[in-house]
């Protein structure tokens, strides 16, 4: 097996470890049943101590998401009217302001600030994804490949 073939190998693995704890948390988030006289609120955190004591590297993950990061439609520099424009910019989920596709300037996390304010050129406070968090994940998922 070649070395391209065994890394392949190791990164299905790793994404399949992944996705058997993530069902196993919805499994559990759409079985539980609130106890007696527990709030919603409180069926949550049950749910959420249960996948962190049993699945810890998956919420890590989840809160240590990828985050895009685009230039904004108005400063693009793209023709308003190609035809193509409405297809390369949409508006984004957060604050209604168009992105453009075309300029895609790398990805960030989502939750780690970096207040060094030495991250990437076009989003400072922040690290490039993978955070140290995630590379740390990452490092320690991984299977020695001998």
């Amino acid at each position: 097996m070649s070395l391209h073939d065994e890394l392949n190998k190791i990164g299905y693995e790793m994404a399949m470890r992944r996705v058997r704890a993530a069902e196993a948390v919805a499994w559990q988030a759409l079985n539980i049943s609130p106890l007696d006289g527990e709030t919603a609120e409180q069926v949550l955190a049950r749910i959420r101590f249960s996948a962190e004591r049993n699945h810890p590297e998956l919420l890590l993950r989840f809160e240590h998401s990828r985050l895009d990061i685009y230039t904004l439609a108005e400063d693009c520099g793209c023709d308003e009217n190609d035809e193509a424009f409405e297809d390369d910019h949409a508006e984004s989920d957060e604050d209604g302001r168009h992105l453009c596709s075309k300029k895609h300037h790398g990805a960030v996390c989502g939750n780690c600030e970096n207040e060094d304010g030495d991250g990437p050129t076009w989003r400072p406070d922040r690290f490039e994804w993978p955070c140290p968090t995630v590379a740390r994940l990452d490092q320690t998922a991984a299977p020695s490949a001998a």
